[in-house]
């Protein structure tokens, strides 16, 4: 069964991942280079910032059969500052 919010998608998300900031005082965001988890990187980076909680520990596994693209994506965003 389908329970519709009244808000979108992007509140949702800033309050679902702020909920887990102030649940857990380890939280750690899996990184791909993909479009979802770069959305969900900065969705936490904005809410970390937010909740004085930078720098933000990021996970990125190179399962040595990414796309060079997807690497030098990957080392673009993570020496952005």
């Amino acid at each position: 069964m389908k329970i519709l919010l009244q808000k979108n998608v992007k509140d949702a998300a800033h309050e679902r991942i702020e909920r887990l900031f102030n649940e857990f005082e380890n939280v750690v965001v899996g990184f791909s280079g993909g479009k979802d988890s770069t959305c969900v990187l900065n969705i936490a980076l904005n809410v970390a910032e937010k909740l004085n909680r930078l720098p933000l520990p990021v996970l990125f596994v190179d399962q040595e059969a990414e796309w060079q693209g997807t690497i030098d994506y990957v080392e673009k965003v993570m020496n952005d500052k």
